[in-house]
């Protein structure tokens, strides 16, 4: 019971529903409109978040831990790089899938570096891009990506060089937890 009330999102959930209550309490039509905005984003979300789990305990078994090591771990050097910092431009989904992901790769042996590169690419969104050209132009889009691309390359070297330090997880904790 302890590990629950020191949980980040328990202590989050804890501190947006206090404040929702002190809301309903000064202004209670107020409070309704959150109590409406956040019924209606979770109902947005849920598929999301389903599919994303679904596709999270995929991967989990699919995908064996030396095949992410090989192309995302320490010794993937350059070619794992370029993989973190060209592919998730093209990913669309939010960051209900994003991190998810990024969790999982990491407990299969990614890279801090890989992993910075990797959020950082996937802010690029070539999805939008054909939006993008019609409102601001091809000029800017393909600077704006090639940017995108040079800048995940720097954080990821620049995170590797930092070190695993804090983002380090052991990858059987959550198992050996729940068991």
């Amino acid at each position: 019971m302890k590990k629950i009330f020191k949980n980040d999102a328990f202590q989050f959930l804890s501190l947006s529903m206090g404040i929702t209550l002190l809301v309903f309490a000064v202004e209670a039509a107020k409070g309704r409109i959150v109590v409406r905005t956040v019924y209606f984003t979770l109902l947005d979300v849920l598929d999301i978040i389903v599919a994303v789990s679904i596709f999270i305990g995929l991967f989990q078994v699919w995908v064996k831990p030396a095949t992410i090591v090989k192309w995302l771990g320490k010794g993937s050097g350059l070619k794992g790089f370029l993989l973190v910092c060209t592919f998730p431009i093209f990913m669309g989904g939010s960051l209900f899938t994003i991190f998810p992901l990024l969790k999982t790769l990491r407990e299969k042996g990614a890279r801090v570096g890989a992993l910075a590169s990797f959020i950082t690419a996937w802010g690029g969104k070539a999805p939008l891009l054909p939006l993008e050209t019609q409102f601001l132009g091809w000029p800017f889009a393909v600077l704006r990506l090639s940017l995108v691309v040079l800048f995940a390359f720097i954080m990821g070297v620049l995170m590797d060089w930092v070190g695993d330090g804090p983002a380090k997880m052991d990858p059987n904790k959550e198992a050996r937890e729940m068991a």
